[in-house]
């Protein structure tokens, strides 16, 4: 039979059977259960601070796991509250993250680079009724945290507390603990929440995604069943913070299958080539600007990179010469996959397989098993065949439970039979290969980070010189897309385009702030009002050009 036949029912792309998952249906306890399985085969080392040198084990995760549970059930978290992460990548963010899945809670991981009006706009989705932090993640969003009235308590890592209120994580891990007779939680999988990320979905202001146990539980099967594992392949490095949901929960998984994974707090090109070249680095895991990087840098050069074998990219696409050109910086590297998704999807949804001989050059892979793709047109919604563009869909235990507190986003970006609409556009091959080739959604995409025009906008609009504006994103080389808007300004102001690009940037984080803005007359709208972002994209695309 061939693998046409296999991939592609009915015009859907139709992964493997779907993977057995633990009968418990607790993400907690199946990390427990794979570290206690890892520590009986000695002490090996888990994680590096590729910053600082610090090494930590898997026998020291497993202790400080439960130990921090333990402290924080006594301290009152239980299953159903929420509990924010704000902090740097650091040893601690991991080992809390996981003990607050232990007591039943959820985790909702809040990027260190929001503003005050951002972190508050997130935070008013999951409610947190605990943040636990870095003393200087803390320190600058403390009066923003006060005031939110669902905010009862705040724990921080480090060994000075903030005055007044907080309290030190070191205080709750008091006693001796016995990781042998440990059990975490009871929550019912299939529904409890284990994680809200934060994703503008296809269109609009930030929202939670809830991905529950089974679904994290579930994407977790793919690591232990992916043939990335193999002990021919240990050595890990990661610059993705770990407030990002990619940057979160593949640090946990790749734990859970026993990988040393170094890591670093910020991307700087010496020392993340340096960290490869210390640590005989064999996985990267990437986004589009490493890739670049290593593509194109003279940097590049000055290092050892012989020990990678393979690099995961994922947030964006890459281009095929972007590939290819890093492929011949890289001489051991067995090839550079890529795998597609979104947080709706638990991340990846479609995954190349470490197969250089099956791989499709550019695709975001095949479906994972038990995961179901199709291609739709965007107008009539009716599937098409491959090599036909349309609007990617996606069905499968990995779609989150729906968006916090927002019952009518959720309706909206499923379909009749139950499929996520992702609002990009993209064509699957004969043999069942994806790739994306545009966006259907306003989202812009810097960096592997989300920017939702939406919000972008609502800032521009608080400028007394601001009457109308649209927020589109322009293709660059080494970020994907730079965020520039279009502007009508109010009769009688004279605004220039400095003043609001210094506006914008005090009120925004830097992955969202403006690259430059275009006057205009007017915003192209439909007849409903929406504004039609292709047709600034296309007007952005031919200014640029006539500049060349």
């Amino acid at each position: 039979m061939s693998i046409l036949k296999k991939m592609i029912i009915d015009n859907e792309v139709v992964g493997e059977p779907a993977l057995a998952v633990p009968g418990h249906l607790s993400f907690a306890q199946y990390v427990i259960d794979k570290l206690r399985e890892h520590c009986k085969t000695g002490d090996s080392v888990a994680l590096v601070n590729g910053d600082t040198g610090e090494e930590v084990t898997f026998q020291q995760i497993l202790k400080d796991v439960v130990q921090i549970a333990t402290g924080l059930k006594k301290f009152g978290i239980k299953r159903g509250d929420v509990v924010a992460m704000c902090s740097e990548s650091r040893v601690e963010y991991i080992t809390t993250a996981i003990a607050v899945i232990c007591c039943g809670a959820t985790v909702t991981a809040v990027n260190l680079q929001y503003t005050p009006d951002e972190m508050s706009h997130v935070l008013n989705i999951a409610k947190p009724n605990i943040v636990i932090g870095s003393q200087s993640a803390l320190k600058i969003n403390l009066n923003t945290l006060r005031r939110l009235p669902f905010v009862k308590k705040i724990v921080q890592f480090d060994d000075t507390p903030l005055k007044p209120g907080t309290v030190l994580l070191s205080s709750l891990m008091e006693g001796e603990v016995n990781v042998e007779e440990y059990s975490p939680a009871d929550v019912q999988g299939w529904s409890d929440v284990l994680v809200i990320l934060y994703s503008s979905g296809t269109t609009g202001l930030p929202k939670g995604v809830m991905l529950t146990h089974l679904n994290i539980l579930y994407s977790a099967m793919h690591y232990s069943n992916s043939n990335i594992d193999q002990d021919a392949y240990t050595r890990m490095l990661t610059v993705v913070p770990w407030y990002h949901g990619y940057g979160l929960l593949t640090t946990i998984n790749y734990i859970a299958v026993k990988k040393k994974l170094v890591f670093l707090q910020g991307f700087n090109a010496e020392k993340y080539l340096g960290a490869i070249q210390k640590y005989k680095i064999q996985v990267l895991l990437t986004v589009p600007p490493i890739v670049l990087l290593l593509a194109k840098s003279p940097v590049v050069e000055k290092y050892d990179l012989s020990s990678v074998s393979v690099v995961w990219c994922s947030a964006a696409p890459l281009s095929k010469e972007t590939i290819l050109g890093a492929l011949k910086r890289l001489p051991n590297c067995t090839g550079i996959f890529q795998a597609y998704g979104m947080t709706e999807t638990s991340l990846a949804a479609t995954r190349d397989e470490i197969d250089a001989a099956t791989q499709r050059v550019g695709s975001g892979g095949r479906p994972l098993p038990g995961v179901r793709t199709k291609v739709v047109d965007i107008e009539t919604r009716k599937k098409l065949g491959p090599n036909q563009q349309g609007e990617v869909c996606i069905k499968g235990p990995i779609v989150m439970k729906g968006y916090a507190g927002n019952e009518a986003a959720t309706r909206d970006v499923m379909d009749d039979e139950g499929y996520l609409k992702t609002g990009d556009i993209g064509y699957y091959d004969e043999q069942g290969f994806l790739f994306i080739v545009d966006r259907l959604k306003e989202i812009i995409k810097y960096k592997g980070f989300q920017v939702a025009p939406a919000e972008v906008e609502r800032v521009l609009l608080q400028h007394p010189g601001v009457a109308e504006c649209g927020v589109v994103g322009a293709p660059d080389v080494a970020a994907g897309e730079l965020p520039f808007a279009f502007v009508v300004t109010r009769p009688g102001t004279t605004p220039i385009e400095a003043e609001l690009l210094e506006f914008t940037a005090s009120r925004l984080s830097p992955t969202k702030r403006l690259h430059g803005v275009i006057f205009v007359t007017e915003i192209p709208k439909n007849p409903s009002g929406k504004i039609l972002r292709r047709v600034l994209k296309q007007k952005l695309k031919e200014m640029r050009a006539s500049k060349l």
